[in-house]
């Protein structure tokens, strides 16, 4: 497979506080990988750095060999929370640019099939499920066809069944729009029915503890015994790497 994002962060501090430290991660061109540990390993930072949002570190993060601050417009970023704008409709939000057009592009309608909110094009954000916000921010996450979808905790805010929904929706645009994925969640059945490879980052500063590649087939049905005998494997890497 041919390398696509390629980071390695020597040290980044928040005050005085180190948050990362001489950690390298490198994700291949179509992969769904995923960032999991404890809560203030840095895996929301590191998302941040690769996304140009943060500069402030000592490093170098490249996407396809060149550095991510010169190239932004080919990273998309999906947050925990939709953060859509509330007085823009739907099809303004997908296409929103500085230009004022970007929602007449046909492509707003085809990313609105894609996740399954065709009509919804002039709906305001207000009228929107907590479900349906989120797949518009993933609609809009690809409407400027990145090349690297960075998603932090984008399912954490909605309930159990929604949250299959999406991430069946996830991954079905994933393979039509061909995007890589970087990912970070908290719930590791996630990481194991999304992934194909989760990133284990320690409690400390420092480097990644481990990576579990997922030999799993596609589609992935939820109640395939491979996928629970996977969390367990993933479940004992992560409890090795913070000693619990």
């Amino acid at each position: 497979m041919t390398r696509l994002l390629d980071v390695h962060v020597h040290s980044k501090h928040h005050g005085s506080r180190l948050i990362l430290q001489d950690l390298s991660l490198q994700v291949d061109t179509g992969r769904i990988v995923t960032l999991v540990g404890a809560s203030g390993c840095g895996k929301s930072t590191l998302l941040r750095l690769i996304a140009g949002l943060d500069t402030d570190y000592r490093g170098v993060i490249r996407l396809d060999d060149q550095p991510v601050q010169d190239i932004t417009n080919d990273i998309g970023l999906i947050f925990q929370e939709p953060r859509l704008f509330p007085w823009l409709t739907v099809a303004q939000n997908i296409g929103f640019d500085l230009s004022g057009q970007g929602h007449k592009d046909p492509r707003v309608t085809e990313l609105l099939a894609d996740v399954g909110l065709s009509g919804y094009e002039d709906a305001l954000p207000k009228h929107l499920s907590g479900g349906q916000a989120q797949r518009v921010a993933i609609a809009r996450g690809l409407f400027r066809r990145p090349r690297l979808l960075l998603l932090d905790e984008p399912f954490s805010a909605v309930d159990a069944f929604t949250r299959m929904k999406l991430q069946d929706t996830l991954t079905r645009v994933v393979q039509q729009h061909g995007v890589t994925v970087l990912m970070v969640t908290h719930d590791l059945d996630e990481a194991v029915f999304l992934s194909d490879s989760v990133v284990v980052l320690d409690q400390v500063p420092g480097p990644a503890t481990g990576t579990l590649d997922m030999y799993l087939p596609r589609p992935r049905q939820r109640d395939d015994d491979a996928l629970a005998q996977t969390r367990t494997q993933l479940l004992r890497v992560l409890q090795q790497a913070h000693a619990l």
